[in-house]
């Protein structure tokens, strides 16, 4: 599937932007700051192949032969630079199409982000590109840079750098640029500047860096994800090769939907389904700037570190304490040490020490020899897999470098043992670049920040079990007997019947009209029971009275079934009284972004509450159970205050029926809400439900 969605023609495009044998600008001018950087870049930076400028008013500038258009340059430009006004964006990117250049970068704004005018002109720059098969970086972006290769195609100045190994996509400029400029040590291998995504978008540039053996994380700042298939497909390939995707997304609110939109024509998709399928998919989602640089420093370890238990050394109570907050929340656990491990430690400590995790050692008579022994220890002790050392990194206006002893000892002892050991700055941002890179460089891992440094941590864990854990598997069931189009909404009986005929256990269901069918059925299923309004085009009878419970008796019954029937169309449907946990199980499909299983607690209650677990359909074995412990109170099902556990294995099976019927109807419907479903000590059913087509 994922060399498939990784089109040859796309991948082609991208390394013609990356790394073009020759180059282009058309607009070149002495005078416009940006087609001058673009030309001057090329230069400075030792790009070795060809390179025109395009200008009918100069013969050469800085030193570049210069020609009327792309035809008379002499040469065919593999990438084309577009340096224009917008109004010309058009015409320069059919004229390069038309000499056969492969790629193009536009700068120019006024494109899909410019009301309807500027929309006309993107789909023309599709049009074209996609009738050529050139790959186009824009509009509305401010370039690419290569260190590895010496390419910038970049409408500012590029001074020459040594290449990481991290790629960096952004589809905002000026964030683009605070991440490039960085000072937290993270080094880049190429970044890209990505805009409004009009041809060549996330999912193409995200392909190059996996397909790329040197490249060791991808960082992206996105607003949109066109393509989710594809892009998906390459965070699939990304996890399979190690290769950590880390992505700070916008649009968790209302509010930064709308503004993304009129940024760069991005559209807005609902931020949980997002969400779920970044956890699909193995995508490191993080949620702000600092906290995307600080995870990119530590996957760039070539630890792995699975069990994510720490063992912290600092000289303060205080730092203790932060540490301990910090790395909880961050889903790293701090384990008590072996009693070898304390004995040792307490031969080391005065008495008033306590040989704990975290290990206070403020006050041992001499720090300087005692400090490498103690993390030696702590280095040893079986149960630990990560050795954190707290320092502070500066040393003015007082101190006189006292903590420096931890960056020594750490790597020392990196480079003796497989664990992974941690150097962490308490004030974020403080390190200095070049020590946080040479700390890499010797097999450690300078971080800052108690919450920043420790999230960074929490995503190495989560990311290498990801890596060692088998490859994912979707649950194999067929989605039933038979499956039906759905061509309009219906609830009630009808939907239970439907879910029936797809494998779905529904409660025993009776449809009748008058008293005397009503007593009928209900002898037939067992009082108690529960009866309700049978209008299958009423989808929230709750609202309006038209569900009554606890019917005990004939007389009951009677008097609910007049009630009922005073209410709305005649028919009344009858059901047993299920006593168990109420749960909603329930579909939502999206045009875009596909189907998604929602599974939540509450039954009248959940869409008041909103807590559901959401995961895209297609479960893997013993995710429909992961989805049910993520609630709050999902203790309920085990059984709580005196009550019996639910039938835990029909739930399962009901929910991952749903879900087969989801896949089986794909893009037919809008929904499938199930609401209740009663989960029960023998089994789980559905006792109401509505389908809604697409």
């Amino acid at each position: 599937m994922t060399e498939q969605v990784a089109a040859p023609a796309a991948r082609r495009g991208v390394r013609a932007l990356l790394e073009p044998a020759s180059v282009a600008v058309v607009g070149a001018s002495p005078t416009n700051p940006f087609s001058r950087a673009a030309l001057e870049n090329l230069g400075a930076l030792g790009f070795s192949g060809r390179v025109g400028a395009v200008n009918p008013r100069y013969d050469e500038i800085l030193g570049v032969p210069c020609a009327p258009s792309l035809g008379e340059l002499g040469f065919v430009p593999e990438a084309v630079v577009v340096a224009v006004n917008r109004e010309r964006v058009v015409g320069v990117l059919e004229e390069a199409a038309q000499v056969g250049a492969a790629a193009a970068v536009v700068f120019g704004l006024g494109f899909a982000e410019h009301g309807e005018e500027g929309l006309a002109r993107q789909r023309e720059l599709q049009r074209i590109a996609g009738a050529s098969g050139m790959a186009v970086l824009g509009p509305n972006c401010q370039g690419l840079i290569n260190f590895a290769s010496a390419t910038a195609l970049y409408m500012d100045t590029v001074r020459p750098y040594e290449p990481g190994a991290a790629a960096l996509i952004a589809q905002s400029g000026s964030v683009f640029t605070a991440l490039l400029n960085n000072r937290r040590g993270v080094r880049w291998r190429y970044a890209l500047s990505s805009g409004n995504e009009a041809v060549t978008d996330a999912a193409d540039l995200l392909w190059h860096a996996v397909e790329d053996p040197d490249c060791r994380v991808a960082c992206l700042f996105l607003e949109a994800i066109r393509d989710p298939e594809r892009f998906f497909a390459a965070c699939d390939r990304a996890l399979e090769r190690d290769l950590p995707v880390i992505v700070l997304k916008t649009g968790r609110t209302e509010a930064s939907m709308r503004a993304a939109e009129a940024h760069s024509g991005a559209l807005a998709v609902p931020d949980r389904l997002v969400e779920a399928l970044f956890e699909r998919h193995g995508v490191i989602r993080v949620q702000t700037l600092e906290e995307l640089l600080e995870t990119a420093n530590a996957l760039q370890a070539r630890q792995r570190p699975t069990a994510g238990t720490l063992a912290t050394l600092t000289a303060s109570g205080g730092q203790i304490e932060l540490a301990l907050d910090a790395a909880a929340a961050a889903g790293l656990e701090h384990p008590p040490l072996a009693q070898g491990t304390v004995e040792a430690l307490e031969r080391l400590l005065p008495d008033f020490l306590s040989a704990g995790n975290p290990l206070d050692y403020w006050g041992v008579d001499d720090p300087a020899s005692a400090y490498p022994q103690l993390a030696e220890l702590l280095a040893d002790d079986p149960a630990v897999e990560i050795v954190l050392a707290v320092v502070d990194e500066t040393d003015e206006p007082t101190g006189e470098g006292r903590f420096q002893d931890a960056h020594a000892t750490a790597l020392a002892l990196a480079a003796e043992r497989e664990k992974l050991f941690v150097v962490l700055d308490g004030v974020g941002g403080v390190a200095p670049a070049e020590r946080i890179e040479r700390t890499a460089a010797g097999g450690a891992l300078l971080l800052s920040g108690f919450e920043t440094g420790m999230r960074a941590l929490g995503h190495l864990v989560a990311h290498s079990r990801r890596v060692a854990a088998p490859p994912r598997e979707r649950v194999a069931s067929a989605p039933g007997a038979r499956v039906l189009p759905v061509a309009h909404s219906f609830s009630g009986a009808t939907a239970l019947d439907y879910l029936a005929s797809a494998g779905v256990p529904v409660a025993p269901t009776r449809v009748v009209r008058g008293v005397p069918a009503a007593l009928a059925a209900a002898v037939e299923v067992g009082f108690p029971v529960v009866a309700k309004l049978a209008d299958d085009e009423l989808t929230h009878k709750t609202e309006v009275g038209g569900v009554i419970t606890g019917i005990a008796d004939k007389a009951a019954l009677r008097d609910a079934v007049s009630r009922l029937e005073a209410i709305g169309k005649p028919g009344v449907l009858i059901q047993p009284q299920v006593k168990g946990v109420e749960l909603i199980v329930g579909v939502t499909r999206h045009p875009t972004l596909g189907s998604f299983l929602v599974v939540g607690l509450g039954g009248i209650w959940t869409e008041l509450l909103q807590e559901v677990s959401i995961v895209p359909a297609g479960l893997a074995p013993g995710e429909a159970e992961r989805l049910l412990r993520r609630l709050r109170g999902h203790e309920l099902l085990d059984g709580a205050r005196g009550t019996e556990p639910v039938d835990m294995a029909a739930l399962v099976r009901l929910i991952e029926r749903i879900d087969a019927l989801a896949l089986a109807l794909g893009d037919q419907i809008a929904s499938i809400d199930v609401n209740p479903v009663i989960a029960a000590p023998a089994g789980a059913w559905a006792v109401d439900a509505l389908i809604v087509p697409a």
